[in-house]
């Protein structure tokens, strides 16, 4: 339960590729506490070390993440916000897991699990003009995305006439991965059932976490299946989506057949289901 309430910390959408590495926001939506360590940060279940890790309050306060001990740890007041920075690859495009540990004054060392996804908004958008040669031959190297890689090479082929970095781009354009099959499947999942942003945030303040949110749309455009099936189309454990769909279950918003596969109500019958709640509770402190 209280991990349902710590990704609340957690905000949605804010996962993003900066030219400092990977980035996402903690707000403090809960109560003004003490956080005495970053115990965990992992992506995609790869756990990024300690030193790799900057916590920036502002410009000019920023911190490495083993500096929070619980000699002199961060206090963050109810809705302040925090930037955390990972001197990581860039991510490619669609849903990715991040996992955050935390070791806060009172609770001890608390956790939680959930997802965002890499638009296409969030890939490194860089005019290769601010860029020598040399430069632009290295950051090329650094980047996976194809996406990115073509965005590079329309802009240097399009530069002033000058020596440029055309054909090391190419090459590595050439080199690069597009994205499988399945990385597809999540990346449409998330773009084509959300009905646009409104909805997506309807599902939050509904549904309480992105990845619970992550899991009912995979589950809806899927129209149905078993949580073995509906991991294979993201990067959650089968087991937390089983979990997940469990939790559906009891509130209402999932049902279960005989084979074992899920099927998820609409997105309004959700709205409505929470809405009569709410309802039904205020009657009842009346």
């Amino acid at each position: 339960m209280i991990e349902q309430y710590l990704q609340r910390l957690f905000t949605w959408e804010s996962l993003e590729n900066t030219e400092r590495g990977v980035e996402f926001e903690l707000k403090n939506r809960l109560i003004e506490a003490e956080f005495e360590g970053i115990t965990l940060v992992a992506l995609d279940e790869e756990e990024v070390p300690q030193g790799e890790i900057t916590v920036e309050l502002s410009e000019d306060e920023q911190y490495q993440a083993d500096e929070i001990t619980p000699e002199d740890p961060l206090e963050l007041d109810l809705a302040e916000t925090v930037q955390m920075v990972l001197d990581r690859d860039r991510l490619r495009l669609g849903v990715h897991e991040l996992q955050v540990g935390l070791q806060v004054e009172g609770y001890g060392e608390v956790s939680f699990t959930t997802d965002d996804e890499i638009t296409e908004e969030d890939l490194l958008d860089v005019d290769p003009a601010d860029y020598t040669v040399a430069e632009l031959t290295d950051l090329a190297d650094d980047i996976a995305e194809p996406e990115s890689l073509e965005r590079l090479l329309e802009r240097e082929r399009e530069g002033k006439s000058r020596k440029t970095a055309i054909s090391a781009l190419e090459e590595r354009l050439e080199d690069a991965e597009p994205l499988t099959e399945d990385e597809m499947v999540v990346t449409e999942t998330s773009s084509k059932s959300s009905g646009g942003n409104l909805v997506n945030e309807l599902l939050v303040s509904v549904l309480e976490s992105p990845q619970r949110v992550s899991v009912y749309l995979t589950v809806q455009t899927l129209g149905s299946g078993t949580p073995e099936t509906i991991a294979g189309r993201m990067v959650l454990s089968e087991d937390t989506v089983r979990s997940t769909l469990e939790d559906f279950e009891s509130e209402g918003i999932a049902e279960q057949n005989a084979d074992g596969q899920y099927s998820v109500a609409s997105p309004i019958t959700v709205l409505q289901k929470r809405q009569n709640t709410l309802w039904s509770a205020l009657q009842r402190s009346l």
